[in-house]
């Protein structure tokens, strides 16, 4: 299990199961990669990463469904393996997700 303490924010003392799958919803700017990256970084899968590894510009909207394929694919070897996997994406809308 990783315990963890999110700064500036409201005092938070969690322990989460290691293997997990956790999944960081929120909009854009409310520290989901902040929160992630208190993981090492073979264990976060950010969407940004991945929109950049299709289309080199981690911003680029239209690269989403591929960046979405591949993550996809990484996230599942994951699981299979019954890895700690944190994702980092904004995930609000509900076909995102």
């Amino acid at each position: 299990m990783t315990t963890f303490r999110l700064e500036n924010a409201l005092p938070v003392d969690t322990t989460i199961p290691n293997p997990s799958l956790v999944c960081l919803i929120g909009a854009a700017g409310s520290g989901k990669s902040t929160w992630a990256s208190t993981w090492p970084a073979t264990q976060v899968l950010e969407l940004d990463r991945f929109r950049a590894m299709v289309s080199d510009d981690g911003g680029c909207q239209e690269s989403t469904g591929d960046a979405v394929f591949a993550l996809q694919a990484v996230l599942e070897a994951r699981l299979t393996r019954r890895k700690m996997t944190v994702l980092d994406a904004t995930n609000c809308e509900s076909a995102a997700r």
